[in-house]
């Protein structure tokens, strides 16, 4: 079990990271202890992806049913937190950024926590009406774009990259994202897996 100071020592972290502060980095330590520790991240962020996903999900679940929704949003979660990770490692490797790998994900996952309760924020305040409905889907391509120069600054400080190298990354996170997304949507439509 994660303990209390080392969780509020990885909040401060990504809440300096997200001020574009470099000693947030500090916070995250480069090691495949910390790594493993930072998933955690993921169980505290599961509630908050299942609110997304109760707000989000349209009729689809009547398609093919509430057990079948429940394992693909399940596999399409536990993929979103693992695929970006495999792909970076071989990235790195190419890159000769492998001594930087686990810090900039142990600081990735955490700030993962931290983005998904923000796009929960939006979304309520899209849903609720706080925000004007006709504005709405400028304040969720506002908040995408705040995460996405968020990451971007993660990468390119972690890993000590170019911000034309960071932009590479942040592009193949959202393949990735896209893809698995896409994979979702299909199923829950019940569509093939592999198309047609």
């Amino acid at each position: 079990m994660i303990s209390f100071s080392e969780l509020r020592q990885a909040i401060s972290g990504v809440f300096l990271l997200a001020r574009f502060n470099p000693q947030g980095l500090t916070h995250f330590d480069n090691n495949v202890k910390a790594f493993w520790r930072s998933y955690w991240s993921a169980i505290f962020a599961l509630p908050l992806y299942i609110a997304l996903v109760l707000m989000r999900t349209p009729d689809s679940v009547i398609l093919v049913g509430y057990l079948n929704t429940v394992i693909i949003y399940g596999t399409s979660y536990v993929l979103g937190w693992f695929t970006m990770p495999f792909a970076m490692f071989y990235v790195c490797r190419v890159i000769d950024r492998e001594d930087r790998f686990y810090q900039y994900f142990v600081a990735y996952n955490w700030a993962t926590l931290i983005q998904i309760g923000f796009m929960v924020l939006i979304t309520i305040g899209v849903q609720s009406g706080i925000f004007p409905k006709e504005s709405g889907g400028i304040f969720i391509f506002i908040a995408i774009s705040i995460i996405l120069l968020y990451q971007g600054y993660i990468a390119r400080t972690a890993l000590m990259i170019s911000r034309f190298g960071a932009c590479g990354v942040i592009l193949l996170d959202l393949t990735i994202g896209l893809m698995i997304e896409s994979w979702a949507a299909n199923l829950l439509l019940g569509q093939n897996i592999f198309g047609g």
